[in-house]
């Protein structure tokens, strides 16, 4: 289980209203918030392991013809969660984010508990050696016939 309080957050903003999701990152104790102008120079620091998350801040007001949507995220190559903040989420943002190898696409507006949530969820699903998941074909050996098969019981 890893804290949020402990944790190291790149934040790639290049402009100065995107710096103040630097401050609010810097609010809630994060431990350490490095925020840079580029991607290239955050996908340096996930590839040397010196973020545990990142996030990147898009300022533009059309987030349909955003291109930084379409690069890939700039933890995507080493398993650290990237978050896209935007000042409007729209579906296709959702979609190119997702394709992009983003954790998700959050709104500029979010409140900081909320915020906090995000963060904290994508630091939680960073699991050592990726995510185990149970197929449904391994469920239903371990069942008998009779078990899957009969009616339902009725509470």
């Amino acid at each position: 289980m890893r804290s949020i309080k402990f944790s190291r957050i790149v934040v790639v903003a290049d402009s100065g209203d995107d710096h103040i999701l630097a401050t609010r990152l810097r609010r809630m104790e994060v431990a350490k918030v490095t925020a840079v102008t580029d991607l290239e120079e955050a996908r340096r620091l996930c590839q040397s392991g010196a973020a545990d998350a990142c996030l990147v801040a898009i300022d533009t007001a059309v987030p349909d013809a955003v291109p930084a949507a379409e690069s890939d995220a700039p933890g995507r190559c080493c398993g650290i969660p990237t978050l896209m903040v935007a000042p409007v989420v729209t579906p296709y943002l959702r979609r190119m984010a997702r394709r992009g190898g983003y954790l998700a696409a959050v709104s500029a507006t979010i409140p900081p508990r909320m915020l906090y949530r995000r963060i904290r969820a994508a630091l939680q699903g960073r699991r050592a050696g990726g995510p185990r998941r149970a197929s449904r074909g391994m469920l239903l050996i371990g069942l008998s016939s009779s078990a899957t098969f009969d009616k339902p019981t009725v509470h």
